[in-house]
């Protein structure tokens, strides 16, 4: 940050004209204090909003669209700018097939001419994938389009108005009804997709959707049209006080072509800051995607740019002799979301095994004024595949929000200000408001945490958000501060990872050490409370002894993977194991004790009678049967299970390792959903997990061996 601004800054908040006492920086133990400057310095968030105001021009779904190529080969161009080495545009099958749409336009003809939408306004007026077309009909509003809604109405050769969902509709009004096309607005009675406020509190706010690909029940879907509450409401109101046919003209010029040519496609690109040891087969691997609508700017323009700003800024520092090169090396990936990691690993089966963890980045730059809900959020690393990275997120992260907070007692030290702040040139000066929360899905660290790959995965991803996917994912919607404070956060893991060596083992283990005390006490803690608030004590006592084993499970998985530092690190990892081993068993004779005491009995219950379908998990060892490639094709054959979360079912598969019986991982994955809370993950059931677990053999992804 520059002197001056720091100066004034300081001046304002400490509200004296006498110079401020110099700032007591906040440290991270785990770097260098000079590297974290360096880093902290040659990062821009105002150099990565550049490449986020080129990104936000294009409409570029996934399918192979012209302009989702045309941001792949600029970021392809940029790579090679920054002097990242190894860059590569990766054009790859897909099972979705190409579309563009040139140009969209809903007119009302009669009885006075008025534009309602267009893609020279925004190109999500127009849902994807709609088809060509260029007619004049009747508007008709069904409402929600339920049953109900076309009683004594005929919808044949006509265009609907409806806040229904819109591939009900589709199917309904379209295929089944003879409807030409719809005019989609946003429920007034409901959030859509589930953001909070969304639509009442964004009424102008108009929605990416879209509708199928390919033919339903032998027909074409015809095409949609997307308007905003506001929009929908007006019309709405206009059909039902009007005393003569409200008549619509659509254009569409859309169809399934593309400059790539006709058969499926999607990209990605790849570039390298390449290690001193090339046979280390640790890649860090940092990840954004390029593929979503037009502008998403905080989703995701703004990891692709981060990614890329991340990589200029250490290619620059290293040429520069002011950074080392690392020994391991840090891959970027600009993706298309989730499908192009799958296809990558499927085409490549052995790849993964190249790589060590990855730092995902998927909206990076939300400026956290515009709405109180907003958060930086970083996953962490689900329980079936945790490591010391966990640790050193978390360490970053505590690092970067002290530096960039402030609080009364600060100004009592010395400190008029954020301790050690980062502000962009062109961004604001809002503290850092973010934090580590339990893992989720839905973004590109899910392709490598999820089986059969185990790359420890974590990301950054702000939500909720109010604004996404629709027309206000602009760049407004950024702060550049933000942006930058992101992108340092990710490179300051990237390095720690990368440079890890020896010497660096003793504060690593001090973090993994640490924390997984603090994270073995929150178990103990849950555990009894269940003692003191449960009515069935041996119950309470059993699920609070298997709680206390998943968590000693989980740390010991954190303190072994420090031995893939560097050789030799076996004899001090398994003492830290050791001591893992001791406090887990401290904390089950604290679970004994608290038991004796609540209920009066001289020792522990006598040992859980097994269920049914525990006696059924017990009896089966399950293995993976598939490799990335099986996995391609076969994960989405892969029937859930009721009351199952999706989540704990990704969790069920990544925990078959082929030493884990049924009832292991049943255990293991119950454990990770009670510590988040029933809220989170929902409960875990022995019942759900064999009808997963049996539901995934029949699809060829899992075998279960019969150990008795």
């Amino acid at each position: 940050m520059p002197a001056s601004r720091w100066i004034v800054t300081a001046l304002m908040s400490a509200g004296s004209l006498a110079l401020p006492a110099p700032a007591r920086s906040q440290t991270l133990a785990i770097l260098d204090s000079n590297v974290v400057r360096l880093v902290s310095e040659e990062i821009s968030g105002d150099a990565a909003y550049t490449h986020i105001r080129y990104m936000s021009q294009f409409h570029r779904p996934r399918g192979g669209s012209d302009e989702l190529m045309t941001v792949a080969r600029y970021l392809e161009e940029q790579a090679r700018q920054a002097g990242l080495e190894d860059v590569r545009l990766i054009k790859q099958a897909s099972t979705t097939k190409p579309w563009n749409a040139r140009f969209a336009d809903l007119w009302i003809v009669d009885p006075t001419p008025e534009r309602i939408a267009s893609t020279l306004q925004s190109a999500l007026h127009l849902a994807d994938y709609s088809r060509a077309a260029d007619v004049t009909a009747e508007l008709v509003d069904i409402n929600a389009g339920t049953e109900a809604d076309y009683a004594g109405r005929s919808v044949q050769g006509k265009i609907v108005l409806t806040y229904g969902p819109l591939a009900s509709v589709v199917t309904e009004a379209v295929i089944r009804r003879g409807a030409l096309g719809i005019v989609w607005y946003p429920s007034p009675y409901s959030p859509p997709n589930g953001i909070v406020g969304a639509g009442v509190s964004r009424p102008d706010q108009i929605r990416w959707n879209a509708i199928s690909a390919d033919p339903i029940d032998g027909r074409e879907p015809g095409f949609a049209f997307t308007i905003s509450l506001r929009q929908g409401v007006e019309l709405h109101n206009r059909l039902q006080q009007a005393t003569a046919p409200i008549r619509v003209q659509a254009k569409v010029d859309a169809g399934f072509t593309s400059r790539e040519g006709e058969q499926p496609w999607q990209v990605m690109v790849e570039a390298y800051i390449r290690g001193t040891d090339p046979s280390a087969g640790q890649d860090i691997v940092l990840t954004g995607h390029m593929q979503e609508g037009l502008h998403s700017v905080n989703d995701d323009a703004s990891g692709c740019a981060s990614v890329l700003e991340i990589g200029r800024a250490l290619m620059k520092l290293i040429n520069e002799g002011r950074l080392p090169r690392p020994q391991r090396s840090i891959r970027l990936w600009w993706v298309t979301e989730i499908s192009s990691q799958r296809q990558y690993f499927a085409d490549h089966p052995d790849a993964h095994r190249q790589m060590w963890v990855n730092v995902n980045q998927d909206m990076v730059g939300a400026d956290q004024s515009l709405d109180v809900m907003r958060v930086q959020n970083v996953t962490r690393v689900p329980a079936t595949r945790f490591h010391f990275l966990n640790d050193v997120m978390e360490a970053v992260l505590d690092y970067m929000v002290a530096s960039n907070n402030f609080e009364l007692a600060q100004l009592q030290a010395g400190i008029p200000f954020y301790p050690r702040p980062y502000f962009a040139r062109g961004g604001s000066m809002h503290r850092y408001n973010a934090k580590a929360i339990w893992f989720h899905e839905n973004t590109d660290h899910m392709t490598f945490n999820e089986a059969p790959i185990g790359v420890p995965g974590v990301s950054f991803t702000n939500m909720p958000d109010r604004f996404i996917h629709s027309n206000e994912d602009d760049l407004w919607n950024v702060d550049r501060t933000q942006l930058g404070r992101n992108a340092v956060s990710v490179a300051l893991i990237a390095l720690r990872m990368a440079t890890a060596d020896r010497a660096a083992f003793g504060a690593l283990a001090a973090e993994v050490v640490g924390r997984g005390g603090e994270r073995l006490a929150q178990n103990l803690r849950l555990a009894l409370s269940w003692l003191a608030t449960r009515a069935d004590l041996a119950v309470a006592y059993h699920d609070a002894t298997d709680q206390i084993r998943y968590a000693a499970e989980r740390e010991r998985m954190a303190v072994r993977s420090l031995a893939q530092i560097a050789p030799g690190l076996g004899p001090p990892v398994a003492q830290l194991v050791a001591e893992v081993d001791r406090r887990a068993t401290q904390a089950e004779r604290d679970v004994q004790l608290a038991y004796r005491q609540r209920s009066g009995e001289p020792r522990a219950p006598a040992a859980r009678t097994l269920g049914t379908d525990e006696n059924a998990l017990a009896a089966v060892r399950p293995v993976l049967a598939g490799g990335p490639r099986e996995f391609l094709t076969g994960r989405g054959t892969i029937a859930g299970a009721a009351g199952l979360h999706a989540l704990m079912a990704t969790e069920v598969l990544a925990a078959v390792d082929g030493t884990r019986s049924g009832l292991d991982v049943f255990r293991y994955v119950a454990g990770e959903a009670r510590e988040a809370g029933p809220h989170y993950y929902g409960v875990v059931t022995p019942q759900a997990v064999l009808r997963y677990l049996q539901n995934a053999e029949r699809a060829g992804l899992v075998r279960l061996e019969r150990t008795r």
